[in-house]
């Protein structure tokens, strides 16, 4: 008994601190951070550009363009969970995920250059089906990354203050990121419309530019960072029962929808933004120049990204879930003039809402990333084993579904308002019609995806101080120590709580 004391006293003087073993350095966490250059910049990218460039340069039909984005898709249903099993499994040198990183990286260039290759010429039914295989591509490189590099986010350190500061600069680089991804794709797309670049031009950055700027940071972290947290030396297999056992965690299932609520809403406007410019827009001016995306794209990212270390006091004050909807009403209001604004309203309003967007955005943005590695604890505590990959994996997995779901319903919208497809050398005028339904689409579904996040963020219980504990209980299972009568109550409390 005294021995058995003796390790629980050895277990709560650790915790109290950092352990020198869980820290990790400041170097290592701006290489960690640096490595979502892509994932922050190619959902952005992507979100913004994807759908207009297959109805507005490739002239595909918006239904079918978003049906391309929402059945390749379908594929991330097998490869997300897939790869994280894999990364799970994986023993190397590296590590488990690193490999993984490296592949996927070196990859981004060539996945981009069959994205975004110009098929215009091609027939309508090869062009369909050349976007299609091609997406399915880029989405399988995206998951040889993105999964594993999502998993890293628990496996860095089982210290959760240390996971906290490394997941911060995360953001920062994610914010930074999204920033550039939101700029200067969206005008050089505006130049390409306007015929101020050619199409080749336009390729060459995106592929060259963009490729490098998203590969290297993501292959660099891949050899740099390391895994602290301790795993099973035991290989798992997948079954599809494991997969969905995810489910099984009510922090999981909350934190997922707080997640998806929070990015979604960010790809409805990502996907609106050059349709709302052209056609609900059109022709207004702001100090002397014709408004493009710029204009309510900066001042929105500029502002997330001042805010973001208030909502880290914030949080650091009170809770991550509180800090996650603090900003949530505001950013509504913002979107909701902005679907709302009109040609007549005095221009510097527009400032005034993507102002508004940006104070939502940081908070809204910034935690469920936080939170992560936090889940995966919760799940440890559960299940006896940490389902990093699994978690991730399905992270991953309903990230892209919903988002490729909110893209399909955008361009049915679109479709089912009259909106015609173009090709890059061709400008159609639309009806209002179409007007109606991008304000409509802009205003509805963020209040509705931002309500979704606001709900499970008052549902969501995990805190730092129950971390603690959390990580107290397993390593007190993993050292076979046996709890007090006192312990095995406030255990059985937690799990009900929060598992």
């Amino acid at each position: 008994m005294a021995s058995e004391n003796q390790k629980k006293d050895t277990l709560i003087a650790k915790h109290s601190i950092i352990a020198p073993e869980d820290r990790v350095p400041l170097k290592e966490k701006f290489l960690y951070g640096a490595a979502d250059i892509f994932g922050g910049g190619q959902v952005t990218m992507l979100s913004l550009l994807l759908l207009v460039f297959f109805t507005d340069i490739i002239g595909i039909p918006a239904v079918y363009a978003g049906s391309i984005i929402l059945i390749s898709k379908l594929w991330d249903a097998l490869s997300d969970p897939i790869c994280g099993i894999l990364s799970d499994n994986v023993r190397t040198r590296l590590g488990r995920r690193k490999p993984f990183m490296i592949a996927g990286g070196l990859l981004i260039p060539p996945a981009l250059a069959m994205l975004f290759a110009p098929v215009q010429n091609l027939g309508d039914a090869a062009k369909v089906l050349y976007a299609a295989a091609a997406y399915v591509v880029y989405c399988t490189v995206s998951t040889i990354s993105q999964v594993p590099y999502m998993s890293m986010s628990s496996d860095l350190s089982p210290d959760y203050r240390e996971r906290n500061t490394a997941n911060l600069i995360k953001l920062g680089f994610d914010m930074f990121t999204a920033a550039v991804c939101y700029l200067l794709p969206s005008r050089l797309f505006e130049m390409l419309r306007e015929g101020r670049i050619s199409q080749t031009t336009f390729y060459l950055v995106i592929v060259l530019g963009f490729g490098t700027f998203f590969a290297v940071p993501m292959v660099v972290a891949g050899f740099t960072i390391k895994e602290r947290t301790p795993y099973a030396e035991g290989k798992s297999h997948f079954e599809m029962a494991q997969w969905l056992s995810s489910f099984k965690v009510k922090s999981f299932k909350y934190h997922i929808m707080m997640y998806i609520g929070a990015f979604l809403s960010t790809d409805i406007i990502s996907n609106a933004a050059l349709y709302y410019v052209a056609n609900v827009l059109g022709g207004v001016q702001m100090f002397g120049k014709p408004i493009g995306t710029a204009f309510i794209i900066a001042p929105m990212m500029v502002v997330a990204g001042i805010s973001i270390p208030i909502y880290y006091l914030v949080m650091r004050k009170t809770t991550k879930q509180f800090a996650f909807r603090l900003g949530i009403p505001v950013y509504i209001a913002g979107v909701v003039f902005l679907a709302c604004f009109q040609k007549s309203w005095p221009t510097e309003l527009i400032l005034v809402a993507s102002v508004l967007m940006g104070i939502g955005l940081g908070g809204a943005q910034m935690m469920p990333w936080i939170v992560f590695p936090d889940t995966v604890d919760v799940a440890e505590f559960k299940l006896g084993y940490r389902p990093t990959g699994n978690f991730s994996g399905m992270m991953t997995f309903l990230r892209k579904l919903s988002a490729a779901v909110a893209i399909q319903l955008f361009a049915a919208g679109l479709s089912a308002a009259g909106y015609q497809s173009s090709t890059a050398d061709v400008v159609i005028i639309q009806p209002t019609s179409v007007v109606l339904a991008i304000r409509l689409m802009m205003a509805i579904s963020v209040a509705l995806f931002l309500g979704m996040g606001f709900y499970a963020s008052v549902r969501y219980k995990v805190t730092n101080k129950k971390l603690e504990r959390i990580r107290y209980f397993c390593e007190m299972r993993r050292a076979g120590v046996e709890l007090s009568a006192q312990e095995k109550e406030e255990r059985q409390l937690l799990l009900k709580e929060l598992a």
